[in-house]
């Protein structure tokens, strides 16, 4: 009989610890957002309002900013999920890299915290961080292998269709965006990727999808917490 290997309970232990305070960490984060703005948050407040010792926080991200990119990509890791299993069934190519992004936009904007972050940390890390640029750049290089959009250029084509996603969401920090501005928002993006005039604007037309109850930053801390 082969010896079962023992499981290190301290090791696991210690992990789960860690993962419940960075998530206190990240809580914190989106707690004091909601009092203000990103420029206006601070290490110190932070860690006063998740309740740790001072210099603790650095235990879990070298600087302010290192925490803001970590928030970047745990949002943009949900809302890559949460397209996947909505849209990742839909056959039509062209009508799923507009039901991606405009779901991008609608779902970062129902929170004003999390487009805040993501706005705040687009100059640092480039256009897209890793989680953004490798959903959407699957879905990019497949529907131009299969002729569903016609563009020179797949990074470029990438890079215009984060753009129209970011400038959208930088809008909905200052004025709620409506209908009209999402379908001329979609429609203009599809003509940029060579569809036909009367196709794009059906799709653009689309009925806006139902988001989850669940609000963003819920979904996130939730995923830290049992991770």
């Amino acid at each position: 009989m082969i010896d079962s290997i023992p499981v290190n309970f301290r090791t696991r232990t210690g992990q789960a610890r860690r993962a419940r305070t960075r998530a206190k960490i990240l809580s914190a984060a989106f707690t004091l957002l909601d009092r203000g703005t990103v420029s206006q948050l601070t290490v110190e407040h932070v860690r006063e309002t998740a309740g740790l010792a001072r210099g603790s926080f650095y235990n879990y991200f070298p600087t302010y900013e290192d925490m803001l990119k970590d928030l970047a990509a745990l949002i943009s890791r949900q809302i890559n999920l949460e397209q996947s299993a909505r849209f990742e069934g839909v056959v039509n190519l062209e009508e799923r890299l507009w039901c991606n992004a405009r779901y991008f936009i609608l779902r970062a904007a129902s929170d004003r915290a999390c487009s805040e972050i993501l706005i705040r940390i687009a100059p640092l890390v480039g256009p897209l961080n890793e989680n953004m640029r490798e959903h959407a750049e699957q879905e990019i290089r497949l529907a131009i292998r299969r002729k569903s959009i016609r563009v020179p250029l797949a990074t470029v084509a990438l890079d215009v269709g984060y753009g129209v996603v970011t400038v959208m969401i930088r809008r909905a920090l200052t004025s709620a965006i409506n209908r009209k501005e999402i379908e001329a928002a979609g429609l203009m993006l599809l003509r940029a990727y060579g569809v036909p005039e009367s196709e794009a604007k059906r799709i653009s037309r689309l009925p806006l999808p139902t988001l989850p109850a669940l609000s963003l930053r819920a979904a996130v801390i939730g995923n830290i917490e049992t991770s």
